[in-house]
């Protein structure tokens, strides 16, 4: 869930496109996964209603990490973004700098 949410928000710099879940994948969400539309779900309607679905809106899902304070950063062993402040998968982060350039496990 915490890699789609992701994904989707970074749709416009990574040259391919999702689709937002629709009302009944958001209620099959939370029917599986308990507690789903109050972590997620939420954000996704938030999402929708700023227009992130009309890429003339000038929304992008990416904006709302920033505007909420949760940096977003990329693995440097597996490559796949986490966002350790938000999603719930990734607890932890790990920054190490060598010659000068921060590299985030």
């Amino acid at each position: 869930h915490d890699l789609f949410m992701l994904a989707y928000a970074m749709w416009p710099t990574g040259f391919f496109r999702l689709a937002l879940p629709d009302a009944e994948e958001m209620a099959w969400f939370e029917e599986n996964y308990p507690g789903w539309y109050d972590h997620y779900g939420k954000v996704y309607e938030e999402w929708r209603a700023r227009g992130c679905e009309d890429p003339s809106s000038g929304f992008i899902p990416l904006m709302w990490f920033a505007e909420n304070n949760h940096p977003i950063y990329v693995d440097r062993v597996s490559q796949v973004p986490f966002c350790p402040s938000y999603c719930k998968g990734a607890s932890s982060l790990r920054v190490h700098e060598y010659n000068g350039k921060k590299h985030s496990f």
